[in-house]
């Protein structure tokens, strides 16, 4: 009670402020002069201008990704308020909004924020970071999406748009280069190909050296090597729009130089750290991980206009083939580490394979704009095929052997996902003033599993017993690593149904305030939580998570149309939290990632943005946000037995966070000059279960700067640009693992030249 009346403070302060701004500047508000930008977002799956819809919504434009550099999702998120982002390998992403996020990225469950490229759904972390090049806005929706975005978008969602071909012939080529190996080159061509069909080309490489020095291996993890291609085709007739679009994305990166930052029950990881991988920039592994992501996928979107309203066909298929080989800390076993005599220890080497494939087909039929009522309704059906290999290998490493492998074992999930769902949402246009607009989605959810875990430690009669003789993952490996307890092949399967209302209320003060009042629900879906080490415990269905989301907030453009703020509190009810830790397996001697259902979480916060545009030529803009959560019921099994956690703050959630940019622009003979400098803060985060201390993500403070120069007739420009100035490096994200507690590094400073040419 005490959180829901801190929000209604929170709330009716809010409204207050956008009150006051509003009557103190009204005679400029009614007279705008049109000094910003009009920002149009699909975020209800029509075009609108943001200002105009009743969701908390960041968007970035082409102009805005290029001017701060952002080519993947840790620069998006220094930019959005509300949102975190985090590798823990890569391709594996966990991203956070308002404090939601999902840790397992085993077969059987779902990532907590949907994110849409171009309409079609990416809901695996191996397949969701991608090259952010050549696109025409990211929309970045806070809160849950349900109602129009479905199963998963339970945190929010992030919808992507591609730029489409032009119907004139144009053409660019930027290539970067900078510090630690830095290298990017991009390449587009678009125009017409007859008169109904144009085309447009994209390829994009970037890579660059590593970021982290490995003590042990005296060399450098964490370089980078990446391509990727999209091809369009769009076709316009007289009443309908079509475009089949194609991508293609390969990524080979070395391992993510993670680096032990606490012990837990073995003195080896302190000498790993007194080893040097307690410096910044530093880990002390003796296994040289990699990561291979390959991923592809076709789509075909038709806008058909029937009537006065629009039949909109989305069709996508997409495929993702990943191998990550992650490096480890080392173990003890036989005496861990000696130096002097070349022993580097015995490492538990993990490596995962995994293949996805999608289908979905999404109908929906858009009407017009109505002065009194217009509405969305759609269909739609998608299926997922995903079958993940990992492996735990018992490695020895010496300078006179090298690595040779003692110990191996195995296991397999094998999950098809099978999702219907049916939505609807109508806005009712009561007058000038005032709209109601409501909505719900109803979904249903099947999953069929299969569990399978070898120990190949077994000999090979008692393989044989267990049902795998000669399992040819085995080879000939004697000894076993006493991670998995039973050796099993068990098949489960279960199904979910849910309904996701949302209503909302939106007033207009004046052409340029609006206050929105929404009630919006969110559902996550169940699943299975990955082979455990013991059947039972692999095949144990995980329950859905919920969320209902209480938010009040107001977008007005003020100060004669040259200031814009946009702001919204919230309170949302968080039940059944899918939470994965490490933990004691019965049987199993290091125990393994586990994730449960547990109790319920209050969260509740602020986020404002602004831009200001205190001249023609300078500008002010950035965010506020402010985040609260705290867990109730979070029960976990320890070493010692079930312990109460509760009270702790969710996952990746900062406390504090802000952004401040300064923009200005300079007129010259030879063309425009633009300076650049932006300011981030983002709090220390916990980042997993039980202690607070041991697995925090520390706080950034990040200055990025550039400048830029573009000529008078449009066609060169040459960006001088620095990241990270300052150099902080601090763990961006950390996990609990049997022996202590791992974390990842930040990049460090970088800088370089980008210059484009423009045809």
């Amino acid at each position: 009670m005490i959180i829901k009346r801190s929000m209604l403070k929170c709330g009716v302060g809010l409204l207050a402020m956008g009150a006051m701004l509003g009557a103190a500047i009204a005679q400029d508000s009614e007279e705008a002069s049109g000094g910003l930008e009009e920002i149009i977002v699909t975020a209800q799956h029509r075009e609108q201008n943001i200002q105009d819809v009743p969701i908390a919504i960041t968007a970035l434009n082409s102009q805005q990704l290029e001017a701060a550099g952002i080519f993947d999702g840790t620069t998006i998120a220094l930019n959005v308020p509300g949102m975190a982002y985090a590798e823990f390998a890569p391709g594996q992403v966990l991203i956070s909004i308002r404090g939601i996020t999902s840790a397992d990225d085993g077969a059987g469950l779902d990532n907590s924020v949907a994110l849409f490229l171009d309409g079609i759904y990416i809901g695996r972390q191996a397949g969701i970071n991608f090259d952010m090049f050549d696109l025409e806005r990211i929309e970045v929706l806070k809160g849950p999406q349900g109602t129009l975005f479905g199963r998963n978008a339970i945190a929010g969602a992030i919808n992507v748009v591609t730029s489409k071909p032009e119907d004139e012939f144009g053409a660019k080529f930027a290539l970067t280069v900078g510090n630690e190996g830095i290298l990017r080159y991009q390449g587009l061509v678009t125009g017409p190909l007859s008169e109904t069909l144009s085309g447009k080309l994209v390829i994009n490489h970037r890579e660059h050296d590593g970021f982290v020095r490995n003590t042990l291996l005296e060399k450098d993890v964490q370089d980078e090597d990446y391509s990727s291609a999209r091809g369009q085709l769009q076709l316009t007739l007289d009443s309908s729009k079509w475009l089949l679009s194609a991508d293609y994305m390969d990524d080979d990166r070395d391992a993510m130089g993670r680096a032990p930052i606490a012990n837990g029950n073995f003195p080896y990881v302190e000498t790993a750290i007194a080893l040097g991988a307690g410096r910044p920039g530093t880990n002390a592994s003796p296994i040289d991980g990699f990561s291979k992501r390959e991923a592809s996928g076709i789509s075909l979107q038709g806008d058909i206009e029937i009537g006065e309203g629009v039949l909109t066909t989305i069709t996508g298929l997409r495929n993702t083939e990943s191998n990550f080989n992650m490096e480890s800390i080392g173990a003890p076993a036989g005496g861990g580490y000696d130096l002097e005599a070349g022993i580097f220890g015995v490492d538990v080497n993990d490596d995962i394979d995994e293949e996805i494939d999608t289908f979905s087909q999404e109908l929906r039929w858009t009407s017009a704009t109505g002065e009194t009522f217009d509405y969305v309704a759609g269909l739609y059906y998608f299926t997922e095929d995903t079958d993940r290999v990992e492996q735990f290998k018992l490695d020895r490493n010496t300078v006179a052997t090298g690595q040779v492998m003692v110990g191996n074992e195995y296991t397999r999930t094998q999950n098809e996902t099978t999702s219907y769902a049916a939505y609807g949402q109508a806005n009712w246009h009561l007058n000038d003033r005032w709209t109601l607009t409501a909505g719900g989605r109803w979904t249903k959810d099947e999953r069929d599993y299969i569990a399978t875990a070898v120990n190949c430690g077994l000999s090979e009669e008692e393989k044989a017993a267990a049902g795998f003789p000669n399992f040819e993952p085995c080879g000939n490996v004697g000894s076993s690593l006493r991670i998995i307890a039973e050796v099993f092949e068990v098949p489960a399967s279960d199904s979910w149904t849910d309904f996701s209302p949302m209503v909302s209320a939106q007033f207009r003060a004046s052409d340029n305030l609006m206050y929105f009042g929404t009630i919006s629900t969110g559902y996550k879906s169940g699943g299975f939580a990955g082979s455990q080490g013991v059947a039972s415990a692999a095949t144990n269905p995980v329950n859905p998570e919920d969320v209902v989301n209480y938010e009040l907030g107001f977008k007005g453009d003020f100060a004669n149309n040259t200031l814009r703020i946009n702001a919204s509190v919230f309170f949302m009810d968080y039940k059944d939290l899918q939470v994965v830790r490490f933990g004691p397996v019965p049987g199993s001697a290091f125990g393994t990632f586990q994730t449960t259902n547990v109790g319920s979480a209050d969260i509740m916060g602020l986020e404002l943005d602004y831009y200001w545009m205190v001249t023609e030529n300078f500008s002010i803009s950035g965010y506020y946000a402010y985040l609260d959560s705290e867990i109730d019921g979070l029960t976990l099994n320890t070493a010692t037995g079930p312990q109460d956690f509760s009270g702790l703050p969710l996952r990746q959630s900062p406390e504090h966070s802000y952004s401040v940019v300064l923009d200005y622009k300079m007129s010259a003979a030879s063309g425009e000059f633009d300076f650049r400098a932006q300011y981030a803060f983002v709090d220390d985060q916990f980042n997993d279960y039980p202690t607070l201390t041991e697995t925090i993500i520390e706080e950034a403070k990040l200055l990025d700067a550039s400048i830029g120069w573009t000529s008078s007739e449009g066609r060169y420009q040459v960006l001088l640009w620095g990241k990270n100035l300052t150099d902080e490096r601090y763990i961006t994200h950390s996990y609990r693992i049997g022996p202590g507690s791992i974390g990842v590094w930040s990049d460090p400073r970088t800088y370089g030249i980008t210059g484009t040419l423009f045809f």
